[in-house]
């Protein structure tokens, strides 16, 4: 509000205060001492927001505090997302509350005019009050004390709209305990929750049914569909709803303002109105202004991210800061609602916001610098993967690193660590290798895929596990390096195999072989050997694979390599088991499993184990069955191997259905389907069938090596 916005009109010092056509004036009793002079009701709220559309939860949340002695709520949230308008509308509904009326300033906290000052905003409410322009204190103090001496005993709203900092705000607190003051601001003011006792009431985007109710109220479309596409398309923020809707409502339909929103880079332009003030790209800007150098610069950085959220050891990466000075920066951030918290350590923007941050980190940093800082984040993923690998798998082969004095990154605790880590990542992984491949980072876009195989091949990620290791491939082919090659072929052949490929699979682990005998690697011949054994298998033909496998033991063997050894001893046992020759089976199984407690190798333990379980369910020993898969179901949780741990759960159920611990039974197959679901398995409904029937089958068999 401008100085003297609500002012009163005074002549001279005269004992009549005129406001608003209405004479307030010294009534004198018979001879008494004139009554104290009745204060104006000032009513100062803005007109309420056209159509405004549900926010319930902070209509209801304002009036709890409302009802509290002398509260104050603090009403936070990102530029745009109808802050203002909440505070507002719900002024009008409660008028009736504050019969002593209303006060309202713009403290202009992010707008491209100045903010306005305490005092500033005091004098006008001073003379609102019915106070004199002659008479209004010099000092802040002494406005201040006036202030809360005039609402002494009064029931007045007061919102202090716009807000940039809780010292703006605090000299206009009333201490009356009838007052109720509500404060807007980007920043979630911490400091007025944390001295002054505020209640904060954060406002985020509409849901999506709420952003189609105001669209569809301001523009009268009712293409249901196609406007939920839209309101999404602009973030859900009530102002950008509303200038779709005011284009839409101008002529431009909705199949073309979905063609003018696609595309991060054009959404912002889209979303402009001729009144560019209060267009999307000016109202992030104020609060981009008002950033710290830090937190400015942070904010650029982190759009070049190309994940939904990032972990603060992601962020530290890209801005070259150390973790807890990342974290600090990071809860600024936050705290005026630059950023929001996604999950426990970890951050996102909001995506008009990232459109924001991407236009602001093109124009303001050189390319050099956006180059480095991809760099540094990329060369953190690959050293975090393959952390996780080594924890996961240990004996497996790994890619190689340069191991500098901070190159190794501190070990996870365990596979959980490891696998949560993986989890919580892949959603910026997959994309952060495309990342590498485009900066020409090649060394980078074929050993990321490579480390993350083994957890893809865990958590059944295959259509991932795929398409990463066929860009391995072309990465290593980009280097001219036919070792990374043989490696990222073997990877693709494996995934093909567990998507059902088996002709594809069989080509890629053909060449695979033929480039590792080519370049003399006896290791990858022996894997690639193994391999085109275990695909035979799946095509059916047992006894041609069973043939290959021996081809391979020896060359493991000649290499030292124990843990390859162990690896394809439980598939000449699976291939053993399957001819009908259990005796041959049991005894390959049991040498996998020495081989594999030798090296700590717990995937082919685990393996072996349900092997195990498998021969003795076959020939009718039961008990020993029961005993085998209860260690393999112990080894597969403790690794994280889903699936294997759904097939042996269900090996298990079977058994202890065959005598009589049907519950337990039971309770095995529940936990196995459960797990297949949540895999998007083919096998759930056959296990599901078996929650009544009890019926198992053997292990369809293990997945390919695609390092041993």
């Amino acid at each position: 509000m401008s100085a003297d916005s609500g002012n009163n009109a005074f002549v001279g010092r005269a004992t009549h205060v005129v406001q608003a056509g209405v004479i307030y004036g010294g009534v004198h009793g018979g001879g008494g001492a004139p009554a104290a002079p009745a204060l104006p009701v000032p009513r100062q709220l803005p007109r309420a927001a056209t159509c405004f559309t549900d926010r319930s939860d902070g209509l209801g949340a304002l009036s709890a505090v409302a009802t509290t002695t002398n509260g104050v709520a603090t009403v936070s949230g990102p530029a745009g997302v109808g802050k203002s308008a909440l505070a507002v509308h719900w002024g009008h509904r409660a008028r009736d509350r504050y019969p002593d009326g209303q006060l309202y300033a713009n403290l202009r906290g992010y707008d491209r005019l100045a903010p306005l000052a305490p005092e500033e905003v005091l004098h006008g409410f001073l003379l609102a009050l019915g106070t004199p322009a002659d008479r209004v204190p010099g000092s802040l103090d002494a406005m201040s004390a006036l202030f809360r001496s005039l609402l002494d005993g009064k029931r007045l709203l007061l919102i202090a709209d716009n807000a940039g900092s809780a010292d703006q705000v605090r000299p206009l607190l009333p201490s009356a305990p009838g007052c109720f003051t509500i404060v807007t601001s980007r920043s979630r003011l911490g400091g007025l929750t944390a001295v002054d006792g505020a209640t904060p009431v954060q406002v985020g985007p509409l849901d999506t049914p709420h952003a189609v109710e105001l669209f569809r109220r301001l523009s009268g479309d009712d293409d249901g569909e196609g406007v939920a596409r839209l309101v999404r398309r602009c973030g859900r923020l009530p102002l950008t709803v509303r200038i779709a809707a005011q284009q839409a409502g101008s002529g431009t339909s909705l199949g073309e303002l979905m063609e003018e929103l696609d595309g991060d880079g054009r959404r912002l332009e889209s979303l402009s109105m001729s009144d560019e003030r209060n267009g999307v790209r000016t109202v992030f800007s104020w609060s981009y202004q008002q950033l710290p150098p830090a937190g400015a610069r942070a904010f650029r950085l982190l759009a070049l991210h190309a994940g939904p959220d990032f972990s603060v050891s992601t962020a530290a990466a890209l801005i070259d800061l150390p973790e807890l000075e990342t974290l600090r920066v990071l809860r600024g951030l936050v705290a005026v609602n630059m950023l929001e918290v996604s999950g426990p350590r970890r951050f996102a923007y909001h995506d008009l916001l990232r459109d924001y941050a991407r236009e602001r980190v093109a124009a303001e940093e050189p390319a050099e610098v956006r180059t480095g800082a991809l760099h540094r984040e990329l060369s953190h993923y690959l050293r975090m993967a393959d952390a996780a690998d080594r924890v996961l798998v240990p004996e497996r082969q790994h890619v190689p690193l340069e191991r500098g004095a901070d190159g190794v990154v501190a070990p996870f605790p365990g596979p959980e660590a490891a696998l949560a880590w993986c989890d919580s990542e892949l959603p910026s992984l997959v994309p952060a290798v495309d990342q590498a491949v485009e900066l020409g980072l090649d060394d980078v876009a074929w050993k990321l895929p490579v480390a993350l195989v083994y957890f893809l091949r865990l958590r059944r990620h295959d259509t991932h596990r795929r398409a990463l290791s066929d860009t391995a491939v072309r990465a290593a082919r980009r280097l001219d390096d036919r070792w990374a090659e043989t490696w990222s072929l073997i990877c693709v052949a494996g995934a093909e195999s567990d998507m059902g490929l088996h002709e594809a699979a069989m080509s890629h682990f053909t060449e695979a072989l033929a480039i590792s005998q080519a370049i003399g690697d006896s290791r990858w011949q022996a894997t690639s050997v193994y391999n085109i054994a275990w695909t035979l298998r799946l095509m059916g033909r047992h006894e041609e694979a069973l043939e290959r496998q021996r081809e391979a033991l020896p060359i493991h063997r000649s290499n030292g390599d124990r843990r390859g050894e162990s690896i394809t001893l439980t598939e000449m046992g699976a291939l053993s088991l399957a001819l009908g020759r259990p005796t041959s089976a049991f005894e390959e199984y049991e040498l996998a499993l020495a081989g594999a407690r030798v090296t700590a190798d717990l995937p082919t333990e685990a393996k072996a184990l349900h092997g195990l379980g498998d021969v003795c369910r076959t020939v009718g020993r039961t008990g020993e069955a029961i005993g085998w898969y209860e260690r393999a179901v112990d080894t597969r949780r403790r690794i994280g191997d889903l699936l294997g741990l759904a097939r042996s759960l269900d090996g298990l159920a079977e058994q202890l259905t065959a005598v009589g611990r049907a519950a337990e039974a039971q309770a095995a197959l529940a936990e196995a389907v459960a797990i297949l679901d949540s895999l998007g398995s083919p096998m759930a409904e056959e296990v599901r069938g078996r929650l009544v029937a009890g019926a198992s089958g053997t292990e369809p068999g293990d997945p390919p090596t695609e390092d041993a």
